[in-house]
C-alpha cells in the first residue's frame, strides 16, 4: 500500500510518460499491467492488482479523484481541494500567466507550473486534516498571499 511519500510529479513537457498511481495499491503504475473498463484504460503496478480491480472496479474508481487547478497571480482556481483519506488524487496544474509553484509541505509536494504547460501531481491522501497550498515560486508582488487548501476528511 502507498505511504505518504508516494508522490508523482509529471513535469511540463513530460505529459503522457507517467501513468499515475495504481488504483488498487497507490504505487506507481506501469505500462505492463492494464485493464480496460467502460472505455477507459487503467494501469497497475503489478499482476495482482488488475485481478483485484476486476473483482470490484467501482470500489477503486470511487477512490480516484481528479482536479484541474489553474494558478494565476495571485490565486488558485479552485483554491480548495476536498478529498477523503485514502483517495488517489490527481491534480492537473496549469498557469494562466507566469511560472508558479504548488507546494503542500505535509505531502512532500513541490511542483512547478509553467504557462502553457500542464504539470500533473499524483498522490494518495494518507493524512487527515487541512493542509495549506502555497506558491513556491516568486510570481510577483502578491506572491505571499497566494494560498490554497487541501482538506482531507475520513
Amino acid at each position: 500500500a502507498a505511504n505518504n511519500a508516494d508522490v508523482i510529479v509529471t513535469k511540463p513537457g513530460e505529459a503522457g510518460q507517467d501513468l499515475g498511481l495504481c488504483p488498487v495499491s497507490g504505487e506507481k503504475a506501469v505500462k505492463d499491467y492494464s485493464y480496460a473498463y467502460k472505455g477507459k484504460t487503467y494501469y497497475f503496478c503489478c499482476s495482482d492488482c488488475p485481478v483485484q480491480f476486476k473483482a470490484a472496479p467501482e470500489k477503486y474508481i470511487a477512490k480516484m479523484k481528479t482536479f484541474n487547478v489553474e494558478a494565476y497571480q495571485f490565486s488558485y482556481a479552485p483554491d480548495t481541494i476536498k478529498v477523503k483519506q485514502g483517495d488517489h488524487v490527481t491534480v492537473n496544474l496549469t498557469s494562466r500567466d507566469v511560472t508558479h509553484g504548488f507546494y503542500i509541505k505535509a505531502y512532500g509536494i513541490n511542483a512547478i507550473v509553467k504557462k502553457g504547460k500542464t504539470t500533473r501531481v499524483d498522490f494518495v491522501a494518507g493524512k487527515k486534516g487541512e493542509f495549506p497550498i502555497i506558491c513556491s515560486v516568486y510570481c510577483g508582488r502578491g506572491h505571499n498571499a497566494m494560498r490554497g487548501k487541501l482538506i482531507v476528511t475520513e
